[in-house]
């Protein structure tokens, strides 16, 4: 029969005990020098025999702990690897959203300039400069003074396009497209030098109170924060008529908030839900309130 090792090792422990308890002095008496000889030498090959099966019975030991710290170490490789990978897809997709939402502004801001180009040319064209001096002012015919109708006499003034203004409203146009172009592409510094240079060039502009915005709009996304707090404002201060009123609120609500100031945030927001309850900015405003309330900001 097959002893296993740790039962072979259980019965020589139980043999060398045994042989310990026997007394020194009723060995010698019960056996012969040789048998007495012997004995001890079966006692040290047993005792040698039990000190064999420790030092394997703890190698085995070692080695299944060692077994299993390197198989726990390789599902712990595993799922750190996971994480990463799942760590990578979330970046991947908040850039994502990033990217589609800044494409929304940008379209957006698009939209709303290409109606405002609309406007302005239809103005232009139904508001012809009369040119001092090319000829008699219109007169009216007798028949105006009796209640007839009335007619413009053959020298009276003609009108010519307003040239130059249409030459300066290309050139703001282009100046503008330059720069939103730059924000659009991510060159977000080229964005403020350029925005920067044509509210200095053409303060008076249509676009004035976009180019102010998208100002604000550049320092916030490369989070410069402060100076898009001045920026923001000064949407609110010199253009208080324009369609990015309520953006430049929220994203001064935002910028309040990532400074932490929150007190001006809330009050920011708070007043855009208020003058502009039915924007999508007043909307947006409202889930940044409810966010700053559970934060107990």
């Amino acid at each position: 029969m097959k002893i296993l090792p740790v039962g072979r090792l259980a019965l020589l422990i139980a043999l060398f005990s045994l042989s310990l308890a026997t007394s020194p002095a009723s060995l010698a008496q019960a056996l012969t020098p040789d048998q007495l000889t012997k004995r001890v030498e079966e006692t040290s090959r047993a005792l040698k025999d039990i000190q064999t099966d420790m030092k394997r019975l703890n190698t085995q030991m070692d080695n299944r702990a060692m077994l299993d710290l390197l198989q726990r170490v390789d599902e712990l490789a595993d799922e750190i690897s996971q994480l990463r990978g799942d760590l990578e897809l979330q970046a991947s997709d908040l850039e994502g959203i990033k990217k589609r939402q800044r494409e929304l502004y940008l379209d957006i801001d698009r939209r709303m300039r290409d109606l405002e180009d609309r406007s302005t040319g239809q103005s232009s064209t139904l508001a012809p400069v009369v040119v001092p001096g090319a000829g008699s002012s219109s007169t009216t015919s007798a028949g105006a003074a009796t209640g007839g109708s009335t007619s413009t006499s053959t020298g009276s003034t003609p009108t010519v396009p307003t040239a130059a203004a249409s030459a300066t409203v290309a050139e703001e146009k282009a100046a503008y497209q330059l720069a939103f172009n730059s924000l659009k592409e991510g060159r977000y510094k080229k964005a403020k030098q350029q925005f920067s240079k044509f509210l200095k060039d053409y303060p008076g502009s249509i676009y004035a109170g976009n180019a102010q915005y998208w100002l604000g709009e550049a320092n916030y996304v490369t989070r410069n924060f402060t100076q898009a707090v001045k920026e923001f404002n000064q949407v609110l201060k010199l253009y208080p008529a324009s369609s990015k009123i309520p953006d430049a609120m929220l994203k001064l609500g935002y910028t309040h908030y990532e400074l932490k100031q929150y007190s001006q945030a809330k009050a920011v927001l708070q007043e855009l839900r208020k003058l502009h309850p039915n924007s999508t900015a007043a909307r947006l405003a409202g889930k940044r309130l409810d966010r700053m309330r559970k934060e107990g900001a």
